[in-house]
């Protein structure tokens, strides 16, 4: 079997839901992107060496680690079904360039990338959509929720919508030439999803979720026509906003910095606590990214601001 080793994989960071499409909507950015760099061992298995930027203290061991279990389970699915060495092994080192608990799916990206760099390491039997039952397994073992929207960007850029996440029904959507991300959070701001998740009510008025589905069908019509003034009107998130919102420090004020400067829309990454603006063009993004920046400056939190392209390839080696 043919036999790579001594790559590198990147797998972009994630925005979920973007205001109107709560776990039906992800898109990928460019900037950042975790990292695995590839190596072969000489024990069988997947070992995971190195951690770099580990600043919220993932584990080492395989068992506990996003992209050591669907990397793992890559492996075993190569090894039972197309003759793979059963003593075969990967040394994997990650390169955490996406802070982890601040809305930019950071676990998700890597477990995307382990499952990538050993179906690559190994002759690349596995299209990326077969990848993506061990990256879900790996997400699960790993203790997330089953959210699909914040995966598939990842694996395969884009825009994408998620219909059912159970039965993995998803499709990609177009992209409107020029869209720049801005993104920014406080540092020292982490929360988990588990905590956002259960701080959202089960509960949604009828015409709240009219006004949240219609919004959703406008945006992918906003799409398919390049209509930027409707795809502006379509970014606001009527469900679970007014239950996170408040865990990310100024929200409100960044929200309307960011719109008085020009962003077509601004909400919560992913479940917070960083947020997004959704820009036309890369100048409009500098002018919100400043503002925005302003706000936590002056207030003295210390923050990242990051201005990005949408990502169209996903994973891939770099």
């Amino acid at each position: 079997m043919k036999f790579k080793s001594n790559f590198k994989v990147v797998a972009p960071a994630t925005i979920a839901n973007l205001g109107c499409g709560l776990d039906a909507l992800g898109l990928a950015m460019e900037s950042p992107s975790d990292e695995v760099f590839v190596k072969p061992s000489d024990k069988p298995g997947i070992h995971i060496s190195s951690i770099l930027n580990n600043k919220t203290n993932i584990p080492l061991e395989t068992s506990k680690n996003s992209a050591g279990i669907s990397a793992q389970l890559v492996l075993d699915h190569l090894k039972a079904n197309f003759g793979l060495d059963q003593n075969a092994g990967l040394d994997l080192g990650l390169n955490k360039k996406i802070a982890v608990g601040h809305g930019l799916a950071s676990r998700s990206a890597s477990a995307v990338g382990g499952a990538f760099a050993v179906n690559e390491a190994f002759g690349c039997h596995l299209t990326k959509r077969e990848l993506l039952p061990f990256i879900l397994k790996g997400e699960e073992m790993a203790g997330e929720q089953l959210r699909i929207n914040s995966i598939i960007p990842s694996l395969l850029g884009g825009i994408i919508i998620t219909r059912d996440h159970q039965s993995l029904d998803f499709h990609r959507l177009p992209l409107i030439k020029g869209l720049q991300m801005v993104i920014i959070y406080a540092r020292n701001q982490v929360l988990s999803p588990k905590q956002l998740r259960n701080n959202l009510t089960k509960k949604t008025e009828v015409t709240t979720a009219i006004q949240q589905s219609a919004n959703l069908g406008a945006f992918v019509q906003a799409l398919y026509t390049s209509n930027l003034d409707l795809l502006s009107r379509t970014l606001t998130d009527h469900i679970a906003e007014k239950h996170w919102s408040a865990l990310t420090p100024f929200f409100k004020e960044l929200k309307a910095s960011a719109l008085s400067n020009g962003a077509l829309g601004c909400g919560l990454a992913g479940t917070g606590p960083g947020v997004f603006a959704l820009c036309k063009n890369s100048l409009e993004a500098g002018k919100v990214a400043e503002a925005m920046g302003a706000i936590y400056t002056s207030n003295k939190i210390r923050n990242t601001v990051i201005i990005s392209k949408i990502d169209h390839e996903g994973v891939r080696v770099a």
